[in-house]
């Protein structure tokens, strides 16, 4: 076993409140075509599982798979420039990181946006110096959450001995348990407790602040190596 202690987030929904910019980047395709568009409270139920998944949601059916490719394509052209406009990073985010890395804790990021938004989204909102390792979805070195292969990976390469997974979504608690390790879930982004609940997370978190005591705990109470 690996010798440190190490908690991944998720991105959107957990560190950053990116909904706006998501919403602008989907509707801007479907405005174009007259179709109907969306609020940010609307797109916000309907995230967490990759951009692409977003699209299917938010496109009416029966269109030809040739449009279908089109609207994804423009949402994406739009996002890659916009992906950071309006987003902000959630209150207490901050202070919570600095406390994990005063504690020795290793940081990383793993979000089913594709990975170079999100790199170009922690980079704009200044979370990229806290994190040793941050992974979007990327077909080949991290196919989309649940699949546990990015995350596996990054606990190899940050020699993890024990860890925790925080998200608000259904795929975090999906590949924190793929992987074996415990997952807290938090409830300021697109979720609800009781289907955080369903996926028997170690911990459910009503506001940022009590992350840090409930992940202090929980890593205090894991053997490492």
């Amino acid at each position: 076993m690996g010798k440190n202690r190490v908690v991944v987030f998720d991105l959107d929904g957990t560190l950053v409140d990116a909904f706006a910019d998501i919403t602008a980047a989907v509707n801007v395709p479907l405005g174009r075509r007259s179709m109907r568009t969306y609020t940010v409270a609307e797109i916000r139920g309907m995230v967490g599982d990759g951009a692409g998944r977003l699209v299917e949601r938010a496109i009416p059916p029966g269109l030809a798979p040739e449009e279908r490719r089109a609207i994804f394509e423009e949402m994406m052209v739009h996002y890659r420039a916009h992906p950071a406009d309006q987003a902000h990073v959630y209150p207490g985010v901050f202070d919570l990181l600095e406390a994990l890395l005063d504690w020795g804790v290793k940081l990383a990021i793993l979000s089913n946006k594709p990975h170079p938004m999100t790199l170009q989204t922690c980079e704009d909102l200044g979370l990229t110096k806290y994190f040793e390792d941050i992974l979007g979805e990327d077909p080949v070195k991290s196919p989309r959450k649940p699949d546990p292969a990015g995350l596996r990976g990054q606990l190899a390469r940050l020699d993890a001995g024990t860890a925790i997974l925080v998200g608000d979504g259904v795929p975090d608690g999906q590949v924190a348990a793929a992987a074996g390790i415990a997952f807290v879930g938090c409830l300021w982004g697109t979720r609800s407790e009781e289907e955080l609940a369903r996926l028997g997370p170690n911990g459910i978190a009503r506001e940022v602040e009590e992350l840090q005591p409930m992940l202090l705990r929980a890593l205090e109470k894991m053997p490492v190596g």
